[in-house]
């Protein structure tokens, strides 16, 4: 076994595992997809064992490969801080980021922390609203970066992550006994809201509208006060909130495919936030 790692094939191998295959791995790193899976093969002839599983869903990491790229970010980590110490290079400015408040809390709160630490000179100014509204608003020169719920028609942006969609309900109350269901949905204009109630048309269940928000914080007030049920992202279930599901009479659910979208010529402060954010989202996260 060689004594010494090829960085740049350790970072082919953390954009394949994030990215979910070749091909899209090719898209950010800018070299061609068989370049790319050269590298990665040579890598895993270097340590003698498989790092990737190809398969009809994607390319999925080993126990091997998991462990390897959980090795690589950190000396890539290293390696792109030693490069800006000695090169000078810090990135300054301001920084905008347009982002569904449900992902606020499961990702860009331990972010922005690390973030403005490794970047003093960066003003970050950070815009909740409802990916329908985030992407033309990036179009029109609005924003640095947006993370947005992707259109399951006309996904834009590059898959950062798939969030599974669940069925809440306050703890000590059981508003899914009632007859009609009564729901707690984000405003019109939410990406998920018309299949929420697809869902529910298309198993039988009947059910009506109670009341309805443009931010998490409304909708899981409301569901908190007892008198109505949510579907929201898993990562964004607090204690205050149990799951239900096929015992309580509530169809399956679907997972919403989150994205990443940089403005044109980006900043290095874009950059490196949104490299940030890819580590961020491709970490696993533990069951609420």
């Amino acid at each position: 076994m060689a004594t010494h790692f090829d960085l740049a094939a350790l970072d082919m191998l953390v954009t394949v595992a994030e990215t979910g295959g070749f091909t899209a791995a090719s898209v950010r790193l800018g070299r061609t997809q068989s370049a790319v899976s050269v590298r990665i093969q040579d890598l895993e002839a270097q340590l003698g064992q498989k790092l990737l599983e190809r398969s009809r869903r994607g390319v999925t990491p080993t126990d091997a490969g998991e462990r390897l790229i959980g090795h690589a970010r950190r000396l890539l980590a290293v390696e792109r801080e030693a490069l800006a110490d000695l090169g000078g290079e810090a990135a300054t400015g301001r920084l905008r980021v347009g982002v569904p408040d449900d992902y606020v809390d499961a990702y860009l709160r331990p972010l922005i922390a690390r973030f403005a630490a490794e970047h003093p000179r960066v003003e970050l100014e950070l815009r909740c609203d409802l990916s329908k509204r985030i992407e033309p608003a990036l179009a029109a020169g609005e924003f640095d970066i947006a993370v947005i719920t992707q259109d399951p028609v006309r996904p834009r942006g590059e898959t950062l992550r798939r969030e599974p969609l669940v069925w809440v309900a306050a703890r000590g109350h059981r508003p899914e006994l009632q007859e009609v269901l009564p729901l707690a949905l984000f405003s019109e204009g939410c990406r998920a809201r018309p299949r929420v109630l697809a869902a529910l048309t298309g198993a039988g269940r009947a059910h009506r509208l109670v009341f309805s928000s443009s931010h998490t914080a409304g909708v899981i007030s409301a569901v908190e006060a007892g008198f109505c049920v949510t579907a929201i992202t898993e990562s964004a279930v607090p204690p205050s909130l149990r799951r239900l599901g096929a015992a309580e009479g509530l169809p399956p659910l679907f997972e919403l495919s989150v994205g990443l979208i940089v403005a044109p010529s980006p900043s290095l402060a874009a950059r490196r936030f949104a490299q940030a954010l890819r580590e961020e989202m491709a970490a696993p996260r533990l069951a609420a």
